[in-house]
C-alpha cells in the first residue's frame, strides 16, 4: 500500500496550517492551532463515479478543471472522468519555505495543464490560490473550471450557516430550463416546486443548486459557520474570474452530510452537448463555459480566509476586500471582524 503521507504538503504560520495531498491535488487541512480541521470531506472510492475509480477519490477542496459534472458517453469511453483529470490524477509539487507551496498537474486527456502556487499570509490564517492553465492541444477548446470546497464532519451540522452575495439561481434537476424555475438567495426550487432555504436548510433535499455572483460586485464570496465551533472559514475572488456560486447539498436521510461551496466559471453541471442542446450555453446573462485557445494561458485565483468569532455572531452579514484587510460585517448584531492580510485578491 502507498503512504498517504508522501504524497501530503504542509504550510504553517503559526496562525493556520494548510495541507495538499498531491494524489487529486486537493487542498486537504485548514485550521487553527489547536482546532479542527475544516476540510475532512472524503469519498471512499466504492462512492465514486464508476470511470474515477481508477484515480483519486473526491477529497476537501479539489478542483473541476476541463468540465464541471459527467462527460458524454463517448468522453468516458475515451477515459475522461467527471469533473476532469485534474481531480483524479498525481500532481508534482513542493514547499518553498514555511508558507508557499507550488504544485503543477498535466492532464493530457483533457489537453491542459494547470499551475498552481498556494501562498500563506506571514502572519494571518489567510492562503492565496493562484493558478495557471495551459492549453497544451493544437486546437482551441470549450472548457470550464469550477473550485470544490466541501465541508464535512464535525464542522458541519445541522446549524452550520452558509451565506454568499449570490444573486437569482436554479437547482440542478431543473436546469434544463433554469429562468422558469429561478430563485433569489438564499432560497431554492425542489423538483416538488418547494422552497428551500440554502443558507440553513429547513427540509431534508439532495442537490445542486447555481446562483449568479450579484452583478455590481467586484469580488465573489461564500463563507460557512459552526456556531458549535465559533468558527467561520470564507473564500473571496474576483467576480470576473468566477461569476458562478453552487451549492451542494447531501443527505443522509433527514441528516446533512456533506455540504459544497463551489464557485466557478460555469453554473451548468452537465456535459458540454447537453448545455449546446438545451440552450442553455448563457444563463441570467452568464456564460456557461468558457474558451481557452491552442497554446494559451488563462490565470484566476482566489482568497481563503479562518477567523474565530465573537458572542453573538450568527453568520449572516456581509464580507469585502480592500487594501490589506478582509472585513466581515455581521448583520444581526452589528459586529466587525477584520482580518489583516498582505495577500491580493
Amino acid at each position: 500500500m502507498s503512504n498517504p503521507a508522501a504524497n501530503s504538503i504542509t504550510i504553517s504560520n503559526g496562525a493556520a496550517s494548510v495541507s495538499v495531498d498531491l494524489f487529486g491535488g486537493a487542498i486537504t487541512d485548514f485550521h487553527l492551532p489547536g482546532n479542527i480541521n475544516l476540510l475532512t470531506f472524503k469519498l471512499s472510492a466504492d462512492s465514486m463515479p464508476q470511470n474515477n475509480r481508477a484515480g483519486a477519490s473526491y477529497q476537501g477542496h479539489f478542483i473541476c478543471l476541463g468540465r464541471w459534472g459527467a462527460p458524454t458517453d463517448g468522453e468516458i469511453k475515451a477515459g475522461i472522468p467527471n469533473h476532469g483529470q485534474a481531480a483524479n490524477t498525481t500532481w508534482t509539487g513542493q514547499s518553498s519555505g514555511n508558507n508557499e507551496i507550488k504544485m503543477q498537474a498535466v492532464t493530457l486527456l483533457e489537453g491542459l495543464q494547470i499551475n498552481r502556487s498556494i501562498t500563506l499570509d506571514d502572519k494571518s490564517a489567510v492562503f492565496k490560490v493562484d493558478e495557471q492553465v495551459k492549453n497544451i492541444n493544437p486546437l482551441g477548446r470549450l472548457y470550464n473550471i469550477v473550485q470544490h470546497p466541501t465541508v464535512a464532519s464535525p464542522f458541519l451540522t445541522a446549524n452550520t450557516v452558509v451565506n454568499c452575495n449570490a444573486d437569482i439561481g436554479f437547482n440542478y434537476m431543473l436546469s434544463a430550463k433554469p429562468a422558469e424555475h429561478a430563485a433569489q438567495w438564499p432560497y431554492g426550487i425542489t423538483e416538488s416546486f418547494d422552497q428551500v432555504n440554502l443558507s440553513k436548510p429547513d427540509k431534508p433535499y439532495s442537490s445542486v443548486f447555481s446562483f449568479i455572483v450579484k452583478k455590481d460586485a467586484e469580488f465573489g464570496w461564500i463563507t460557512a459557520y459552526s456556531p458549535e465551533y465559533n468558527l467561520l472559514m470564507g473564500y473571496l475572488w474576483k467576480r470576473e474570474d468566477y461569476p458562478w456560486i453552487s451549492l451542494w447539498n447531501d443527505f443522509d436521510g433527514d441528516n446533512i452530510r456533506y455540504r459544497g461551496l463551489e464557485f466557478g466559471t460555469t453554473g451548468m453541471h452537465k456535459p458540454y452537448k447537453q448545455i449546446m442542446d438545451e440552450r442553455n450555453h448563457r444563463v441570467f446573462d452568464e456564460d456557461s463555459y468558457k474558451y481557452v485557445d491552442a497554446g494559451e494561458t488563462q490565470g484566476r485565483g482566489y482568497l481563503v480566509f479562518m477567523c474565530n468569532t465573537p458572542p453573538g455572531f450568527t453568520g449572516m452579514g456581509d464580507v469585502s476586500f480592500n487594501a490589506d484587510k478582509i472585513t466581515i460585517d455581521e448583520a444581526a448584531t452589528k459586529q466587525q471582524i477584520i482580518i489583516q492580510t498582505t495577500l491580493k485578491c
